[in-house]
C-alpha cells in the first residue's frame, strides 16, 4: 500500500538512529506511559512507537501479543500520523478512507478506532507516535485527549533525556581521547626536551617554564667539526653522507657520555658539548685550549 512521507524524512530519520533505541529492551517509562493511555482513554490497546524508514517499531505496548513488535510501515496507521503535528482520530476506521484498507482493520484483529499523537520534537521532527486503538468504534471525551497530549510530552521528555545522555557520553569520550592525545603529547615533548637539553634543566624547564641564569666559574665546552667535510659533502651522495655523519656522531655521543660531558647539538659536521655545566664535576673539566688545540669555525651543512 503506498504511503505518505514526511517532506523532512531524511532528516527526520537521522533523528531516529541518533538515539539508538530502535530494537532495543522494554523500560519501565515506557511501558507505564503506554498502560496509563489505556486507562485514562479506556482502550484494550496502546503502544509507544518509532518511525523507521520501512517499518513501525514499538518501543512499549499494551494489550498486543508478546510476539508483536514491529509492522511494515506501509500498513501502520502511523504512517499517516508522523506526516503531520496534530492528534489524528479516526472514531470508525471502516469509514475512514485513509486507514479502511489497512489489513488490520480489513482483517485479524478488526481494529475499528484509532487514536495517534506524533512525537515531534523542537526541531520538527515526528519521530514516532503514541497511540490507542480499540476493536469497536468510539469516541474519546476532552480530558481523555488532553491526558494523551500530555502523556506524549512525558514520552518526548524520555527521548530527549536519552538524546542529551548520548550526548554528553560521546562529549566523555572524545575528552578522553583529548586527554590521551595531551599525555601522549606531553610524553614527547618531555622525551624531545631530554634529547636536547640537560635533565636538570629539562625539569626546571618542565617545572616552572623557564630556567633561571647560573654562574658557573669554571667550565669547558667543546667545538668540533670534520676537515675536508665541505669537499666530502660536494663529492658523496646524500645517503652515503648522512650515514656517515650518523656513524660518526654515535661515536662521538659515546664518548662524551662516557666521559661525563653533556652534548649540546649538532650543527651540520659541527659538534658542540660541555664539561662542567650544569653539574659543576672537575674531573670532566678540559684543559684550556693549547698549541696542540686548534679551533674551527663551524660550517653548516
Amino acid at each position: 500500500m503506498p504511503y505518505q512521507t514526511p517532506a523532512n524524512e531524511t532528516e527526520r530519520l537521522g533523528a531516529v538512529r541518533a538515539l539508538n533505541l530502535l530494537d532495543t529492551a522494554p523500560e519501565i517509562a515506557y511501558d507505564d506511559i503506554g498502560e496509563l493511555a489505556a486507562q485514562i482513554c479506556q482502550c484494550p490497546v496502546a503502544y509507544v512507537s518509532l518511525m523507521d524508514d520501512d517499518r513501525l517499531w514499538l518501543k512499549a505496548k499494551y494489550g498486543l501479543p508478546p510476539n508483536f513488535n514491529q509492522c511494515p510501515r506501509e500498513i501502520a496507521f502511523c504512517a499517516t500520523t508522523v506526516c503531520g503535528t496534530e492528534m489524528v482520530v479516526a472514531p470508525d476506521l471502516l469509514m475512514d478512507s485513509r486507514f479502511n484498507q489497512i489489513p488490520f482493520v480489513t482483517g485479524e484483529p478488526h481494529f475499528k478506532f484509532y487514536c495517534g499523537i506524533p512525537l515531534v520534537t523542537e526541531a520538527g521532527y515526528a519521530l514516532g507516535t503514541l497511540c490507542v486503538m480499540d476493536f469497536v468504534p468510539r469516541q474519546l471525551a476532552f480530558e481523555q485527549t488532553e491526558s494523551l497530549r500530555r502523556l506524549s510530552r512525558q514520552v518526548l521528555t524520555q527521548l530527549e533525556l536519552r538524546r542529551k545522555l548520548i550526548e554528553f557520553d560521546q562529549a566523555l569520550k572524545e575528552l578522553d581521547h583529548a586527554h590521551v592525545d595531551l599525555v601522549a603529547e606531553k610524553a614527547r615533548t618531555e622525551e624531545l626536551l631530554i634529547n636536547i637539553l640537560p635533565v636538570s634543566i629539562a625539569d626546571e624547564l618542565k617545572k616552572s617554564g623557564k630556567v633561571q641564569p647560573k654562574y658557573e666559574p669554571s667550565a669547558t665546552i667543546l667545538f668540533a667539526d670534520f676537515k675536508g667535510f665541505t669537499l666530502l659533502a660536494e663529492r658523496m651522495e646524500p645517503a652515503a653522507l648522512i650515514g656517515l655523519l650518523d656513524q660518526y656522531f654515535t661515536a662521538f655521543d659515546e664518548i662524551v657520555t662516557r666521559h661525563g660531558l653533556e652534548k649540546l647539538k649538532t650543527i651540520g659536521d659541527a659538534y658542540m658539548a660541555v664539561a662542567g655545566v650544569p653539574t659543576a664535576n672537575r674531573r670532566t673539566q678540559l684543559r684550556p685550549a693549547s698549541r696542540h688545540w686548534k679551533s674551527t669555525p663551524s660550517r653548516p651543512a
